[in-house]
């Protein structure tokens, strides 16, 4: 367990941890549609941004606008809405006079009309150019006709418009249950017929429109497939291919089409980007070319064209919510995917797995940032980087490669990742150097302890090697002294003797390494570099005398025992660092020139010195102290003597007298 908690506590495996976690908690909510909406804004706001808005010139809208039903010669020839259908007679006849390739009917023509004669004169018009398209609409549970054998005989009529699709390839698509048709008089007349029904998505807008459409085991095309098929390949065109996707396969393009067998609409631009005629101005201008005068639509406006022919009126028009407009009219969004699928221009969406492969990758690489690096703002800014990256290039796929990829999903697994990384990563490392922090308040100054928790990585302070000074001070005699009084008086008087050698080694910026009984060790030039290491040393030597013998006079008044204490200082090559076994660590120095230290401290009292310290410290000082040369001695562990010198005093500067001078002390 020990070990698996270690292992937990690895940066690279909380890490994988969080952003894993982040990812799943991710892909949980886009699996249930919750990004749905906001994904699809997402899609509404490129279209907005980042369409060349350009006016197709293959088709053109013939509209029911507003424009004609407030006309009054209009609404006197063909009334209100529903206008007499006389006036789609003249349309069809005029329109192939003129050119047109082909002509559409956004228009249901539920029931006969009340004028008698209209009917057939338009069915008589359909059935000789045949290049009229008429729309139905498809839905669930109504069906127009409620005689039996009449609706088994519009069953077998709807047979001949049926088409066939090569290749199904796992498309479910809706089965629907119920059919409105055109009248049957205007239904016999026509080569081909086109499901017009359009659904909006969840949130209001239509993006997707299905160009097949299946009613009792049988498919139909679309309003706009069966126009552009009629137009491109002629009436006797009613196979379509599927591919692999899936696609649809029409002249040439590959539309990929989503498991609903639905194709995303590309739009143009806003409402009315087609080029709109109305009505009334168009049967105008068919009766001034009638009559020998120039008409003010010139004839060659719907020369070799795809008419579509629908409402826009208030009141009468379908108008939908798109990308531009919350009133985008019907028979518009019928001549975009007709425009579409003339063109080519289809629109990917990226494949749920590869959107699901890009949101793990997303969470990973953020939390990857966070744990990886030390600077907060610089993994913040990495990762403020790497999402804007991501949307950019989310932005160039739409623009210049016609793809649409996820951009919720994705970065909000990395904003859920970055934020849970970094939350965790300050609980945790909070926690640590707060740790680090009372830690370290034992061996340092309160005032070393700010800087060095920000300046070093605590957590993976490994032991290395560095010049230092190490003190060792021990008082003379101390077994015999705690022989000789009671117990709470030996414990009061070393406390106190303890607290002033802390309080100095703090005041110069000394670490304190511990207590062993009555010896305390300090040392300079860690964990901070110190290069006055040596001065600080020496003066904290001083201090500590100077301090001892204002206890010692304080002991004396109030008739306690006094203390004598050796000093020993030595400069060089330690081990420093974290160091000891996996159950206990100490925050220590080791090494040959700590030993040292140590045998100057025992040899204080052969010397009768008070602070004896080494050639090596003596060097870092010698512009600054006063000493007494004690000549070379031999030390334990040591084969060559080693030239060490009492120190006397110190001075403020170099080449001033000694601030403090050490008086001589018996051994």
């Amino acid at each position: 367990m020990k070990t698996l908690g270690r292992w937990v506590k690895l940066k690279p495996v909380q890490a994988i941890g969080l952003g894993l976690a982040s990812a799943l908690l991710v892909l949980g909510a886009w699996s249930q549609g919750t990004f749905d909406t906001l994904e699809n804004k997402t899609l509404d706001w490129r279209f907005r941004a980042f369409t060349n808005v350009q006016r197709p010139t293959d088709i053109v809208i013939i509209a029911l606008d507003d424009t004609s039903f407030n006309s009054k010669d209009f609404l006197d020839n063909f009334g209100r809405w529903p206008p007499r259908r006389l006036l789609y007679a003249g349309l069809v006849h005029f329109l192939n006079e003129w050119g047109a390739k082909a002509i559409g009917f956004d228009i249901f023509f539920y029931g006969a009309d009340s004028h008698a004669g209209d009917d057939q004169r338009f069915a008589e018009e359909m059935k000789a150019q045949k290049n009229v398209v008429l729309g139905f609409t498809l839905n669930q549970g109504t069906f127009q006709e409620k005689d039996p054998s009449t609706r088994e005989r519009i069953k077998q009529r709807m047979n001949q418009y049926a088409v066939d699709v090569d290749g199904k390839f796992g498309l479910q698509l809706p089965q629907y249950s119920g059919m409105d048709l055109p009248e049957d008089q205007l239904l016999t007349s026509v080569p081909s017929i086109g499901c017009a029904t359009v659904l909006s998505d969840k949130d209001g807008p239509v993006r997707r429109v299905s160009p097949l459409f299946r009613y009792q085991n049988h498919y139909y095309a679309s309003l706009s497939l069966a126009l552009a098929s009629l137009a491109k390949f002629g009436p006797e065109h009613k196979t379509f291919d599927l591919a692999a996707g899936p696609s649809l396969m029409f002249d040439g393009h590959r539309m990929p089409l989503d498991d609903e067998g639905r194709m995303l609409i590309r739009w143009y631009g806003p409402a009315y980007t087609f080029k709109h005629y109305s009505v009334w101005k168009v049967f105008n201008a068919a009766l001034a070319y009638e009559n020998g005068e120039k008409p003010m639509i010139p004839p060659e406006a719907f020369k070799d064209k795809i008419v579509l022919i629908g409402a826009t009126a208030e009141g009468a028009a379908d108008f939908r919510p798109s990308a531009f407009s919350e009133t985008h009219p019907g028979v518009e969004v019928q001549a975009t995917v007709l425009e579409n699928l003339i063109r080519g221009d289809s629109l990917q969406s990226v494949r749920p797995t590869l959107s699901a492969i890009t949101i793990a990758v997303m969470a990973l690489l953020m939390a990857g940032l966070v744990y990886s690096l030390d600077s907060a703002l610089l993994y913040s800014l990495l990762a403020l980087a790497a999402g804007t990256i991501y949307f950019g290039v989310a932005c160039w796929l739409f623009r210049d490669q016609s793809l649409w990829v996820q951009m919720v999903g994705p970065l909000s697994a990395g904003g859920t990742a970055f934020l849970a990384t970094t939350l965790t990563r300050y609980a945790t490392e909070g926690r640590e150097k707060r740790q680090y922090r009372k830690t370290l308040m034992k061996y340092l100054a309160p005032s070393l302890v700010e800087t060095i928790m920000a300046d070093m990585d605590w957590g993976n302070l490994r032991a290395e090697k560095k010049t230092l000074t190490v003190l060792f001070s021990d008082v003379r005699g101390f077994t015999t002294f705690s022989e000789s009084f009671p117990p709470e008086t030996v414990i009061a008087t070393l406390n106190e003797h303890l607290n002033m050698m802390v309080s100095v080694i703090f005041k110069y910026q000394g670490t304190l390494d511990k207590f062993v009984g009555d010896c305390v060790m300090a040392f300079w030039g860690a964990p901070i570099d110190q290069p006055n290491q040596g001065e600080l040393a020496a003066r904290a030597a001083l201090e500590m005398i100077e301090g001892l013998e204002k206890l010692n006079q304080k002991w004396q008044s109030e008739g306690r025992p006094t203390l004598h204490i050796g000093v020993g200082i030595n400069t060089g090559e330690m081990l420093f660092g974290n160091i000891g076994s996996e159950q206990r660590m100490d925050f220590t120095v080791i090494g040959d020139s700590v030993n040292l230290g140590a045998r100057l401290e025992s040899a204080t009292k052969e010397l009768k010195a008070s602070i004896v310290i080494s050639d090596s410290t003596y060097d870092l000082i010698r512009d600054l102290a006063e000493v007494r040369p004690l000549g070379e001695i031999s030390v334990k562990g040591k084969a060559q003597k080693i030239t060490v010198y009492e120190l006397l005093g110190m001075a403020e500067a170099p080449g001033e007298p000694s601030r403090l001078k050490l008086k001589e002390v018996a051994s």
